[in-house]
């Protein structure tokens, strides 16, 4: 078995996480893992995407969000942007439409 590693700057979504009380697997659901963090997938569990980098957005950009599922006040289709600067995970429930960037109309 190979340990999966994150550094400070990954996440990764598990498919079919095993709960730990139960040791049993919780098919159909998923698990965000981020930060300094290292563990062995368990019999049954995947990574959806494998090992990601988290979004690290400047004052000139932004992503476009979507929900997936019901997530706070959102609404499953639900679209929103988040603006930078700052560094962002996305939750299981949500999914990154696209990365934007300002566009200048003018020099000044």
């Amino acid at each position: 078995m190979n340990i999966t590693t994150l550094s400070s700057r990954q996440y990764c979504i598990v498919l079919d996480p095993v709960d730990e009380e139960t040791q049993k697997p919780r098919l159909g659901s998923k698990e965000l893992r981020k930060g300094e963090l290292s563990f062995f997938l368990l019999p049954g569990e995947r990574l959806e995407s494998g090992i990601q980098s988290i979004f690290v957005l400047d004052s000139e950009e932004a992503l476009l969000l979507r929900a997936k599922e019901s997530f706070e006040d959102r609404q499953p289709g639900d679209r929103w942007m988040i603006y930078g600067p700052c560094d962002y995970v996305p939750p299981v429930a949500i999914e990154i439409l696209e990365r934007r960037r300002c566009i200048p109309l003018d020099e000044k």
